[in-house]
């Protein structure tokens, strides 16, 4: 058994000549932490046991074991110098906005220079209320400010409330207009058919049709009127109207004439008959008897010659023509229904010496007459008809077409566009104001490949050298109105988008290209507009005059306006008493119980208004931002957003600002809550009304909400408080106009270019909303931002403002797997690692993506051996391995005419566009 000995160590009395602390401190510009210890447990003890040896009063200390008490001693100060120097080192990474970690660090930070972390912004919407159309119903309903709506939420979602905030005349007859969709057209030169009310015509191929006005009724030698023979008829029950084709254009017979214009009216020629005679026998097959004569027995002397009843008739048989100015003809049989003042056309066919000829004739009397006559006899109808040219027509060939039925005319279905800043609308609308916002919804148009327009191309909208050739045939979806190529009227540039997803324009003619309906399966967009005034387009039609053009090009039969449109924002009203007002008291202070507290987009410096109205004693007290070198007088108060989204309400203390007076639960607020990115529902969500003003049916949102944002996060508001500071609530620079925007509430991503726009420099503004979407022009983010930065900008320096251009690109890849790891995992966290490095948080405008890049985020995943890139791709474009995919900022693009301004790119993964596979060893 070993005895343990008491003996003092010695043999580390040396231990500890050199001092270790204080140590240096570096910290390179740009870290995302900073390193600040003077020192560790280590060090400090270390430099410690180097005072042992130093100091004469203490080198009969010898051992430097752990054990002994005064090393231990030394032990016990060094962790408390490490505990201390590690908080030391917290405290100075959350003294600094790039290097704090904690929320409340931030927060306190940006209070320091003024700024307020960004509660968020709620999500607006419009709304579009049905208001009840059944008997007794009112025809006038005014929808409230106030009135709240539901969403039906989808799966993983929650129900969300939104409010209208302004109120509205809802007018029954206005729930869902429709665009003018037919229009009574006069017969034209080229047509091939026609549209006939009703669906029993009782027309069918092979019968005959007159169209006919007062210019043939008025001058008997007119030649404005067309005799067809039906070649189609197809009833459409649903529209109560006929479409009737014939093969021969109006106005083809030579000389080319064109159809009436003056009251023209159609015809159903129901009879078709013959003259009489038309079945007489030749007349060199008739009886000598007859043609030549005979002996006449009772002649004297006896000898005597008796002509044949029709010798002398061989040049005026049922072959002849008629004489010129005859003006009776008697038909191959009695038929009654012709009428008087009826027409009739008579019709010739073709022979070897003439070609085919057809005239018409007025009926100006009718009867019934016995006829003996080229060895026939019949009764007959006798008709005296007005006319001309009837020398051209013999018995034996002509064709009478008679029995005319005035048939009435339909409208014609409209092909032509919605678009550009003026509808017509099916109906009457009366009281429609000026300002009022409607919403056109509806599917695009497309166009169609004509077989002039062989040979062209679709340019790529985001690279000019990229173009993809088009067949006649081929169809495409119409993203905006034409515009005109200078110094050539007869060409347009076309912005175009195909079933493949290549978005591009098109430069051609109207003998290239032919617009089109809209597909089933296309879908649906929708559009707010403002009236600027209506006008009557006739005595049934009236006509809406908007104050822009519409930015898409609708199939008519598509569209539906909404007239009772009212625009709301997220959030649910709250009414509560907050406290009782104590005069003696200062800076009194009240949290509101219900978070979090709704902000809407305005046209201020921040993008955002508090929806807070705090009223004291029933009377509303201004909110500011700060008390500071406020009058006391002022009945103001400031808020405070605390790091858990709890608004404090604070007043003054009679100096900066007024003291509450005294009262028992005298302090009322009304604010809403809700905010953020939970209130982007989706078009048709908003559909629940919790609030049922008298006569409205329903409601619903065409359109999705846009302008939403969440509460700041720390990455956000590192970057964005300083802008406070930067931009001083007023824009100079160009980085100003960047930084402007980028720290306006619902904006995402902001970049400002200098561009010239082929008259003078402008400043490009490129945005992208919070949520990673567009902003578009007519939503409320935008028109509040652009306001902002109107009132604080230069009014000497133009600006555009602009959504960004979003691209997407593929990638097929292999992965080799190293043998130790499980492949599906691998190869699920480099999808995941993908999808999170090439998604809208992490990527730039006009930043491109290489090869290189991708390589090296696969290969930094865990299990990652080796990496094959096989496809690397933008979406629409040639699928092959491209070295490196751009993306361009704001330019001027020249390729096209005239040049156009284009808006910044942003190219990120489509998330469903990755294909990975396992490489084998």
């Amino acid at each position: 058994m070993n005895t343990p000995t008491t003996s003092l160590d010695t043999c580390g009395c040396c231990e500890g000549v050199e001092a270790l602390t204080p140590a240096s401190v570096v910290n390179r510009p740009g870290l995302s932490a900073l390193l600040y210890r003077v020192g560790s447990h280590g060090s400090f003890k270390a430099t410690m046991q180097t005072a042992l040896s130093r100091d004469p009063a203490l080198q009969v200390l010898k051992t430097r074991a752990d054990d002994d008490p005064s090393v231990a001693l030394l032990d016990a100060w060094a962790i408390v110098l490490d505990v201390l120097t590690f908080y030391q080192e917290r405290l100075a990474n959350e003294a600094y906005l790039r290097t704090a970690t904690e929320r409340r660090s931030v927060l306190e930070l940006a209070h320091a220079i003024g700024y307020e972390l960004n509660p968020g912004v709620a999500a607006s919407a419009d709304l579009a209320f049905e208001m009840e159309t059944a008997p007794g119903s009112p025809a006038i309903v005014t929808v409230e400010a106030g009135t709240r709506v539901q969403s039906q939420p989808g799966p993983g979602e929650q129900p969300q409330t939104f409010e209208t905030i302004e109120a509205i005349e809802a007018h029954a007859a206005w729930n869902a207009l429709k665009p003018r969709q037919t229009r009574l057209r006069l017969p034209a030169f080229g047509d091939r058919s026609l549209y006939l009310k009703g669906v029993t015509t009782n027309l069918k191929p092979g019968d005959a049709l007159l169209i006919v006005g007062r210019e043939r009724e008025e001058q008997v030698g007119d030649e404005r009127w067309d005799f067809r023979r039906v070649t189609g008829v197809e009833p459409d029950p649903k529209a109560d109207r006929t479409l009737v084709r014939w093969q021969e254009p109006l106005g083809s017979v030579i000389p080319h004439v064109g159809p009436p214009q003056q009251d023209p009216k159609v015809y159903a020629l129901r009879l078709r008959a013959a003259l009489f005679g038309h079945n007489a026998p030749a007349w060199n097959t008739l009886p000598i008897a007859l043609r030549i004569g005979e002996l006449d027995p009772n002649s004297s002397p006896p000898g005597g010659f008796l002509p044949g009843a029709y010798a002398d008739r061989e040049t005026s048989w049922a072959d002849a023509v008629f004489e010129a100015g005859t003006s009776v003809i008697n038909l191959d049989a009695v038929y009654p229904s012709i009428t008087l003042n009826s027409w009739i056309i008579l019709a010739r066919p073709p022979s070897e010496e003439d070609p085919a000829y057809v005239e018409l004739y007025r009926v100006t009397a009718v009867g019934e007459e016995s006829v003996a006559d080229f060895n026939l006899s019949a009764k007959t109808t006798r008709l005296e008809i007005s006319g001309e040219n009837i020398q051209r027509f013999s018995p034996r060939t002509t064709s009478v077409y008679a029995q005319s039925e005035l048939l009435e005319w339909a409208e014609t279905p409209l092909t032509d566009p919605v678009w550009r800043d003026e509808i017509v609308l099916d109906g009457v609308v009366e009281g429609m104001p000026p300002d009022r916002r409607l919403i056109v919804s509806g599917k695009r148009l497309r166009l169609q490949i004509a077989t002039a327009g062989q040979g062209l191309s679709l340019i790529s909208a985001s690279d000019p050298t990229v173009n993809k050739p088009l067949q006649p045939g081929d169809e495409l979806i119409i993203l905006g109105p034409p515009q005109e190529v200078p110094g050539q009227a007869d060409q347009q540039i076309w912005h175009l988008l195909d079933r493949e997803d290549f978005e591009g324009f098109l430069t051609a003619t109207a003998e290239q290209i032919a617009l089109v309906p809209s597909a089933s399966d296309d879908a649906a967009v929708a559009e707010p507009v403002i009236v600027e005034a209506t006008a009557a387009e006739d005595d049934v039609h009236t006509k809406l005059i908007l104050t822009e053009d519409l930015g898409n090009v609708y199939d008519r039969a598509t569209v539906t306006i909404y007239g009772n449109v009212a625009q709301a924002t997220h959030g649910e009203t709250k009414h509560e008493v907050i406290g009782s007002g104590d005069a003696s008291q200062a800076f009194q202070q009240f949290p509101l119980k219900q978070t979090p507290l709704t902000y809407i987009s305005a046209a201020t410096p921040s993008g955002a208004a508090s929806t807070l109205e705090v009223r004291v004693n029933d009377v509303l007290w201004q909110q500011v931002p700060s008390l500071y070198a406020r009058d006391g007088r002022q009945q103001i108060y400031s808020t405070r957003l605390a790091d858990d989204g709890t608004v404090t309400v604070q007043f003054g203390d009679g100096r900066t600002g007024a003291r509450l007076p005294s009262g028992n639960g005298n302090l009322t607020a009304t604010y809403r809550v809700g905010t953020g990115l939970s209130g982007m529902v989706k078009a048709g969500q908003l559909s629940l009304l919790m609030t049922r003003p008298l006569g409205v049916k329903g409601v619903t949102n065409p359109l999705p909400a846009s302008g939403a944002a969440d509460p700041e996060q720390l990455d956000d508001a590192r970057q964005n408080a300083p802008f406070t500071v930067r931009t001083l609530d007023r824009i100079v620079s160009l980085q100003d106009y960047e930084d402007f925007a980028r720290a306006f509430a619902g904006i995402g991503k902001a970049q400002a270019s200098l561009l010239w726009d082929g008259d003078k420099r402008l400043v490009h503004v490129t945005v992208a909303a919070a949520n990673g979407g567009a902003v578009a022009e007519t939503s409320s983010l935008y028109q509040n931002l652009l306001q902002a930065m109107e009132s604080a900008g230069d009014a000497a320096q133009p600006f555009r403002l602009d959504s960004f251009q979003l691209r997407t690109f593929n990638l097929v890849a292999q992965v080799l797997v190293d043998q130790r790891y499980v492949t599906e995992k691998v190869l699920a966290a480099v999808l995941t690692t993908l999808q999170h490095t090439f998604a809208f948080p992490q990527r730039a405008f006009g930043q491109p993506v290489t090869q290189s890049e991708i390589l090296a985020v696969v290969q930094g995943v865990a299990g990652v051996v080796s990496v094959v890139l096989e496809k690397l791709y933008i979406v629409g474009e040639a699928q092959t391995l491209h070295a490196i995919l751009l993306a361009q900022r704001a330019h001027r693009d020249e390729s096209v005419t005239p040049a156009q301004i284009r808006p910044a790119e942003l190219l990120i993964l489509n998330p469903e566009g990755i294909s990975l596979t396992e490489m084998q060893p």
